[in-house]
This record gives structure tokens, sequence and C-alpha cells, in this order.
């Protein structure tokens, strides 16, 4: 067992370093403005299974430089998924999505709504989770306070009751965010001018309209190289699984 963990812990070591050296020399690469070698190291590095916020953050600022605004903006979409507080990237993202063509721009969402969906994206599923294990620990410890009557306090029974409320609206929370984060997949469209068709076939009769890149689209099914996609406002075309790539 032991020689087992030495070995793990030694390839573990081996890949922490390759993963250290091609991100610094990608970075090194960034600050020289060679964005394109940048970009084939940090996506060589998704490719191996890494995965991280600033990963995410310099692939994206590499695809802005080099005027790829559909995959700056999946990059930067991808970082806040891992960081959804970082005001650099929530502004670089800004920036980069002010660069979209013809932009849909749905009405103002009712004052309510848009303060809890703000405000459940600022955390995510795991900080959520974390934040829901210790509220459900705070109560069960102080419902047994006021069970076996440790202390003689009667304000300790109001405290189990709002505990237990904050309980339940932190798990239908974090429920909302599980099934915001699996249940619906998103893609961002990485090719300008993409052709949207009536269905999964060529043909010129059967092109709908064009969408430019950095457009988030929600997905509706695959088939072979093609993907169904809904838009924003409602409209439904199939586009080749090449020019989109999954949030």
């Amino acid at each position: 067992m032991r020689k087992w963990i030495t070995l793990l812990v030694f390839f573990s070591n081996v890949f922490s370093k390759d993963f250290d050296e091609n991100f610094f020399k990608a970075n090194n690469y960034y600050n020289n403005s060679k964005y394109l070698e940048s970009i084939n190291i940090y996506e060589s590095i998704l490719a191996e299974g890494w995965e991280s916020s600033n990963l995410y953050y310099n692939l994206g600022n590499s695809y802005f430089r080099q005027n790829q605004i559909g995959q700056s903006i999946w990059a930067y979409n991808k970082a806040l998924k891992m960081d959804p507080r970082n005001e650099d990237l929530i502004k670089n993202l800004s920036i980069a999505e002010a660069k979209i063509k013809d932009r849909i721009i749905l009405p103002d969402e009712f004052y309510f709504v848009k303060v809890y969906g703000n405000f459940k994206s600022r955390y995510t599923l795991k900080e959520w989770l974390l934040a829901g294990g210790i509220i459900v620990l705070f109560t069960v410890v102080s419902f047994l306070i006021s069970e076996f009557q440790i202390l003689n306090n009667w304000n300790i029974v109001r405290v189990v009751k709002v505990l237990m409320l904050l309980t339940v609206m932190i798990h239908l929370v974090t429920l909302d965010k599980f099934f915001d984060d699996n249940d619906v997949k998103l893609g961002i469209i990485i090719d300008n001018q993409v052709k949207a068709y009536s269905g999964p076939f060529y043909g010129d009769n059967s092109i709908l309209f064009n969408i430019n890149e950095g457009t988030e689209v929600m997905i509706k099914q695959n088939q072979k190289n093609w993907t169904e996609i809904i838009l924003l406002d409602g409209k439904r075309a199939w586009i080749t699984s090449n020019n989109i790539r999954l949030l």
C-alpha cells in the first residue's frame, strides 16, 4: 500500500510540474505578444485535463488579442464558472461581449428575479453546498442545545427556527444552482457568420439566418456533426458542431 501511495505522489508531482512549466511558458509567450503560441499551449493544457480559472482567463485574453471574440467569450465564461466574483474577469467579459455584432438583448427581468439571479451566480455550486452544510451543522447543534436544555435561554428556540428556515432557503438555491449547471446546456458560437439551418443538412434553401461569433445559445440536441440550438430570443436552428464550444 505504501508503495502505491509513493507512486501516486510521484506521478502527481510530475504532472503538476509539467503543468506549471507549460503554463509559465504560455504566459511568457503572451507577455511577449506571441498570442498564437500562448493559445496553442493553453489549449494543450486543457486537452490534458487540467483546468483553472487563471488558465481560462489567460486563454481568453490571448484569444481577445487575436480578435477571436467568440473564443475569448467562451474562455471567460468558463473562468467565470470557477471564479464568479473576479472583477477583472467580469470586466473583460463585458468588453468582449460589447463586440458581438447584432447582439440579442432581452428585456430587463423583474427586479427581484434579477437580484436573485445575480446573488445565486456570485457563488459556485461548491460554495453553496459548503454554506448549506455549515447551516445544517449550526442547526443541529442549536437544536441539541435547546432539546437538552444545555443553555437556559428561551431565545435559542427562535435561533433554531431561523436556522431551519435558512437551511431550507439555502438548499433550494443550491438545488436551483445545480440544475443551472447541469441540466441547462449552453454554448458559445466561436465563428463569425455561422449559417443556421432548418435541419441537420446542407442546402441553400434550408438556411434560416446567420449567427455571429460570441452569441450564447442553448443546446437542445446533437446529431452526428450537427447541433440543434435555441437562441435567447427563442429561434431554433441547426449548426455544424465545430462552430460551437460547450460551457
